[in-house]
């Protein structure tokens, strides 16, 4: 090989791992998907309102609930708020064939930090191989997709924050 296609195969190699580096830890660049009952659009302020068995989805993320509220950046990254009874969500994990399931009686949800906010009864439930590894409830759970890492809250007087591991077999 001569040194422009020595340089160029390389270049391809660079470009195919950082493609699928992306790829992995983003669905930001994917289309994002909502049905609802109905939609209610605000074009000047880039606020939509959908109401009646919402379901969102783009790539391995779906939210779910009775009405969503979600907002827009100029560059495409949504984030809002999600109200039902309960508000479910539903993504990959960066480990192999896992994924962290959600829910609460609101779920704020914000792509700019990859960030889930639950409140009221809520729950996250941890699954590798589709098994479960942990759940935790408390009144407020947070969770962030991109470095994995939860916390959940319970006011004084109500019941305590509580966390299940499972054994691996």
């Amino acid at each position: 090989m001569n040194y422009l296609t020595k340089c160029f195969f390389f270049l391809l190699v660079f470009l195919h791992g950082a493609v699928n580096s992306a790829d992995q830890s983003s669905n930001t660049h994917l289309p994002l998907q909502i049905d609802a009952n109905t939609i209610q659009h605000d074009d000047a302020k880039a606020v939509t309102k959908f109401v009646g068995n919402v379901v969102l989805v783009r790539g391995d993320l779906t939210l779910k609930g009775d009405s969503l509220i979600l907002n827009q950046t100029e560059e495409g990254l949504s984030f809002g708020k999600v109200i039902g009874s309960p508000a479910i969500f539903k993504t990959r994990r960066t480990v192999e064939d896992g994924w962290v399931e959600g829910q609460a009686q609101r779920l704020d949800y914000d792509e700019r930090n990859s960030s889930f906010f639950l409140r009221g009864n809520a729950r996250l439930v941890r699954k590798e191989k589709g098994k479960i590894k942990e759940e935790v409830s408390g009144d407020e759970l947070s969770y962030n997709s991109d470095s994995e890492i939860y916390k959940a809250i319970t006011e004084p007087g109500e019941t305590r924050t509580r966390m299940t591991v499972i054994p691996q077999p």
